[in-house]
């Protein structure tokens, strides 16, 4: 009960401070009526990383392009999309703070040091990659740049807002937005596989090179199921993004590198597109309607749900085998 009362009001709280600063805004150019509704639409959709724009009237299909240079507009929507997306157990352990001698769990520095490192080197890469791109970064003047290029950053997090064109980023600044396929954690509004199964990939493999028998994390041992689990659900997204994309190619004669920000942006919920979306064939736009179904839902309960009648595992005990990794 507690904790549903605290995502009930965290959420009109943080909504609600969100829709005010952006109405604020948006007052300076639309009358009140028209910038109250922008502001609380807007606000809604950044916290639930949704993605939904309704300044279509400005640019049609150019979502924020219209405001990319706008300080107050791009960060709002950020910190809406990072507080939605950082999950209500998070926000829960934070408040705890306030009592003494409260430390927070694993999973919550886990999660906050994920996201900050995706933030702050996704922004990095971004600037790197589209400095001189005059398509997207390449005519703005250097605070418009970084702006521009941490929002990229924060709305791949599964927002699906966006302040560039995403048809015109380069090759290399695709993959880099691809690492939507992460989301946001576990708990959250967002979709993806989730920060703490990504952190938790790279924390194996640390660990395997390292020749260590466990994965250790601030002090604490990560139990072997939970790492297969991390392991299981981004090689299922990571697998399935991968064959939408080739199918989309296939069968609508696109570019791979589109299709597969077509893709995997479905399944991560994202809703980022290159421009592509409208014209594909049915059968695709289908197979993007079931990409995103899978990926609300969860590829984990799906799993679940498949595997039902799979006998558990001490039921047969086989003999062990050695096979050649590597």
């Amino acid at each position: 009960v507690r904790l549903v009362r605290l995502i009930l009001a965290g959420t009109f709280l943080v909504e609600g401070t969100g829709a005010l600063i952006l109405t604020l805004r948006f007052l300076t150019e639309y009358p009140l009526k028209k910038a109250l509704w922008l502001g609380v639409f807007h606000a809604v959709s950044a916290f639930c990383n949704a993605g939904f724009d309704i300044l279509g009237f400005i640019t049609p299909g150019a979502s924020l392009v219209a405001y990319r240079g706008d300080v107050a507009i791009n960060l709002t929507l950020t910190a809406l999309i990072v507080i939605g997306g950082l999950g209500f157990f998070v926000w829960n352990d934070l408040l705890m703070l306030q009592q003494k001698n409260h430390r927070l769990s694993v999973h919550t520095r886990l999660v906050l040091w994920t996201t900050a490192i995706l933030l702050v080197g996704g922004t990095l890469a971004i600037l790197a990659l589209e400095w001189n791109n005059p398509a997207t970064l390449g005519g703005m003047t250097v605070g418009k740049k970084i702006l521009a290029a941490f929002f990229q950053s924060g709305t791949t997090r599964t927002a699906g807002f966006a302040a560039v064109d995403q048809g015109s980023l380069t090759g290399s600044g695709k993959l880099v937005s691809m690492l939507m396929l992460v989301g946001g954690s576990s708990g959250s509004t967002a979709g993806g596989i989730k920060t703490v199964s990504a952190a938790l990939l790279f924390l194996m493999s640390y660990s395997v090179l390292r020749n260590h028998k466990e994965t250790v994390l601030f002090g604490r041992r990560i139990s072997q199921q939970q790492m297969a689990s991390a392991a299981s659900i981004a090689l299922l997204v990571s697998g399935l993004g991968l064959m939408g994309g080739m199918i989309l190619s296939a069968t609508n004669g696109l570019a791979l590198s589109d299709c597969l920000y077509e893709a995997i942006s479905a399944i991560c919920t994202v809703g980022l597109s290159t421009g592509i979306t409208a014209g594909l064939n049915l059968g695709s736009k289908i197979l993007l309607i079931i990409y995103m179904f899978f990926g609300r839902v969860g590829i984990m309960t799906i799993s679940f749900a498949f595997m039902t009648k799979i006998p558990p595992d001490n039921a047969v005990r086989h003999p062990e085998a050695r096979v050649l990794i590597g």
